[in-house]
């Protein structure tokens, strides 16, 4: 069988949008080429609250699509025959998953956004059965939104689009860059201008969209319709409220979309695709051969200064960062080790002041936690804090450097602070009872032998209640006083200890915050010289090119024109297959 002629064209321009990195237009065309024959596809298009679900339910007689306050799906909608009433959800990865129609909102809604392709829903409708298919799409809005990119997406497929606008104001510049898009992409568009039941001007109104379209050179028709006043004429089975409603002269339009046939409408649609993704691509590159045209304009010894310039300028922005990348390290590392140097002098100040006042056998078991924990924090501080100076800096050497800083980390996020040894225990020599009886007795033994030689000049004898009361006051004030200077001693030890064990930390951690600071010196030296010599190559390349690119750059603009000739002959070729297909597209402007 003979490939039709519109297949070679669509090819062409297929391989077009591919070698000039278009893969939406070649994703459109493609789609196109692969379509199955046979079946009208219709679909209908609007911003939200325009009355877009009343009208194809009206269209139907049935309540087949989300109205009113209902979530209307966020995928398409395709709604065709079948002989019993039925839906299908289909996943992302083509699984299909039959629902009741009943229950078909709330089953799209408890789905996760992103999950469904579309809805598939069959009705027993005798406007259905010769193969059309009617495809509610969701609302247009926000262009980045994706319910947006998905309502756009069915021109792809569809023969006709009926774009659906209440009657309460006119199209807005939205709705008519909507309108162009659509007439761009489809060559069959009406505009179905709803809820005239519940707006009086609405002959003016669709007046205005009439003169808007033409302006715009849109080719459209404006349907006036109520699908209010539809569904009451077909309760009523009131047949001249239905020719009030507007919806015969749809339903004749959509007659009209269904019984072309096959092979023209199959060439129509390619003529106008094809012309759509040519046009895009030549305004594309005519901007190009545009920028290669002023390019070229401009004299080699001027493009020459300018790469000069950006030379001299990238020399005096390697400067710059040099020296404010070594300022701001050396005061990271003086800052970084004042500050845990004052932390640890903090601590150092509490462990004197808690062993003035207590005695190393009462308190260590408490103090000796505390410390750690305290030591821990003050090492944890001291290491967020160079972290985030030091992620500052590589903030402030980037934008002096000129362009985005875009490392991941400079420095680890583990302090190390989990790796400080425990404090440990000092040796704490207490005074037991039986070293308090022997110093209580070697200290009785003078005041007993001085008090009883005194009395004994009195004619008492040795032993006597005095001597011995002065025994018993000196064996007291001797022990009190070797209890004190015992205790002095453990505090001493316990000091030192302590001290020593704060002095071990600070110097560990003193250090590694010191080779933490040199590393994040060394990462963003490497970084941004291996930066400043990929622009420093750049610039070298660039100068080459001036030098030898004038030959160059006249090839490459003439190639582009070429291309655009190519194009515009494609273009072209598409227009005269629409006009044998019955339709003659608007010619490609010069």
């Amino acid at each position: 069988m003979t490939a039709p002629a519109w297949l070679d064209v669509l090819d062409e321009t297929l391989d077009a949008c591919r070698t000039h990195g278009r893969a939406d237009l070649a994703q459109r065309l493609l789609r196109r080429r692969d379509r199955p024959p046979g079946g009208t596809r219709i679909a209908v298009l609007g911003f939200a609250k325009q009355g877009k679900g009343y009208l194809v339910n009206a269209v139907l007689n049935a309540p087949v699509c989300a109205v009113g306050d209902a979530s209307t799906p966020a995928v398409p909608v395709e709604i065709g025959y079948a002989a019993e009433p039925g839906a299908t959800l289909v996943g992302r990865a083509d699984e299909r998953i039959p629902v009741p129609v009943e229950r078909l909102t709330g089953e799209v809604g408890a789905r996760p956004a992103g999950s469904l392709r579309r809805v598939e829903v069959g009705v027993p409708r005798d406007l259905l059965s010769s193969g059309l298919v009617l495809v509610d799409t969701p609302a247009v809005g926000d262009p980045r939104s994706p319910r947006t990119a998905a309502a756009l997406d069915v021109l792809a497929d569809a023969d006709a689009v009926v774009l659906v606008s209440d009657a309460t104001t006119a199209l807005s510049p939205a709705e008519l860059a909507l309108a162009h898009h659509i007439r761009t992409w489809c060559p069959h568009v009406v505009l179905a201008l709803t809820k005239i039941d519940v707006c009086p001007s609405w002959r003016a109104v669709a007046e205005r969209n009439r003169t808007a379209l033409s302006e715009a050179g849109i080719d459209a028709a404006v349907l006036p319709m109520s699908s209010t006043v539809r569904f009451a004429a077909a309760t009523a089975g009131d047949q001249e409220l239905n020719a009030r409603s507007g919806f015969p002269e749809l339903l004749g339009w959509i007659a009209g979309q269904v019984s072309r046939t096959p092979e023209s409408q199959a060439a129509l649609l390619a003529a106008v695709s094809v012309r759509a993704a040519a046009a895009e691509l030549v305004e594309t590159l005519r901007v190009r051969a545009e920028a290669a045209g002023q390019e070229a304009g401009v004299d080699q010894t001027t493009l020459l200064h300018r790469a000069q310039r950006r030379a001299d300028d990238l020399r005096r922005r390697n400067s710059r960062w040099q020296n404010l990348l070594s300022d701001e390290i050396a005061d990271l590392q003086s800052d970084a080790e004042y500050d845990l140097r004052e932390r640890t002098r903090r601590i150092v100040e509490t462990i004197d002041e808690t062993f003035d006042r207590g005695d190393p056998v009462k308190v260590w078991d408490e103090f000796g936690p505390w410390l750690d924990r305290t030591l821990a924090e003050a090492v944890e501080t001291t290491y967020t804090f160079t972290a985030e100076r030091a992620e500052w800096i590589a903030q402030a050497v980037a934008v002096s450097f000129g362009v985005q800083y875009d490392l991941e980390e400079v420095t680890s996020p583990d302090s190390g602070a989990d790796r400080i040894a425990q404090v440990r225990q000092p040796r704490i020599e207490r005074f037991k009872i039986g070293q308090k009886a022997f110093t209580g007795l070697r200290g009785s033994y003078g005041g007993v032998l001085m008090f009883g030689l005194v009395t004994g000049l009195a004619g008492l004898p040795l032993l006597n209640p005095i001597s011995l009361g002065a025994g018993v006051a000196f064996a007291a004030k001797t022990i009190s006083d070797e209890g004190g200077m015992r205790r002095q001693r453990r505090q001493a030890v316990a000091k030192m200890t302590a001290q020593r064990h704060v002095d071990d930390v600070f110097l560990q951690f003193s250090k590694e915050c010191r080779d933490a600071i040199r590393h994040v010196q060394r990462k963003l030296r490497d970084h941004f010289t291996a930066l400043a010599e990929d622009l420093a190559d750049e610039l070298t390349r660039e100068r080459e090119t001036i030098i030898a690119g004038s030959a160059e750059r006249e090839r490459r603009t003439a190639q582009l024109r070429r291309e655009i000739d190519r194009l515009a002959g494609l273009h072209q070729r598409a227009g005269e297959l629409g006009l044998r297909a019955g339709r003659a597209p608007k010619e490609l402007s010069a």
